[in-house]
């Protein structure tokens, strides 16, 4: 009975939801536009991550843009890795509603190597310093970075830290079921519980 319940629990990975927004904060506490801006955040995962969307601060919500924003993720070396145009017609959001996002093709990030998240903000708004900010993806936030009028081209990773939280701007999503994926040697506890369970009811025959 015990390699019966080693081995059912060994099966259940834990609960996680399919994609989760690297960061957010409870309330925009300045909400700002002065000019075409290129807003680039300097980012280290400390586990393997799944990207799978891409997203943009949305000051009025989803269907509120009043232009496009392209939207890329780089490693250090300035390779585009992803990109997508956070739009009018972009229709997924997290549950506070402050950055509109679509999906793209999964892009592995390794833990330890550094990237570079950019969105450009053309005519909308930007916000910085929020109130409640949080991270929320296994990554270490580096510090920010902006050019004025550079479109989507990679930035760099220097760093300009003169806010809490960055001029938001771009975000990203992980796929968190990643995180719960069974490492190899608890597929190995779980072969040897299913093992031990075979025999056991052998041995009863």
């Amino acid at each position: 009975m015990l390699s019966l319940f080693v081995a059912a629990s060994l099966m259940q990975s834990p609960t996680a939801s399919a994609s989760t927004e690297a960061w957010d904060f409870a309330t925009a506490s300045q909400s700002f536009t002065n000019g075409n801006w290129t807003f680039g955040e300097v980012f280290v995962p400390t586990q393997n991550i799944s990207v799978d969307f891409l997203g943009y601060y949305a000051s009025n919500g989803l269907g509120g843009f009043n232009s496009d924003h392209p939207v890329g993720l780089f490693n250090a070396s300035g390779t585009l890795l992803g990109s997508t145009v956070i739009d009018n017609s972009s229709v997924f959001t997290t549950s506070s509603g402050h950055f509109a996002f679509n999906p793209i093709n999964a892009i592995t990030l390794l833990a330890g190597q550094t990237y570079v998240v950019e969105g450009v903000s053309n005519s909308d708004p930007y916000t910085w310093n929020d109130t409640g900010f949080t991270v929320y993806a296994p990554i270490n936030i580096l510090g920010n970075n902006w050019i004025s009028g550079n479109g989507l081209n990679f930035n760099g990773t220097f760093l300009i830290n003169d806010v809490t939280d960055g001029y938001w701007g771009p975000n990203f999503g992980y796929d968190a079921a990643v995180a719960s994926t069974p490492e190899p040697t608890t597929l190995s506890l779980l072969g040897l519980g299913l093992a031990g369970l075979w025999s056991r009811r052998r041995r009863k025959v």
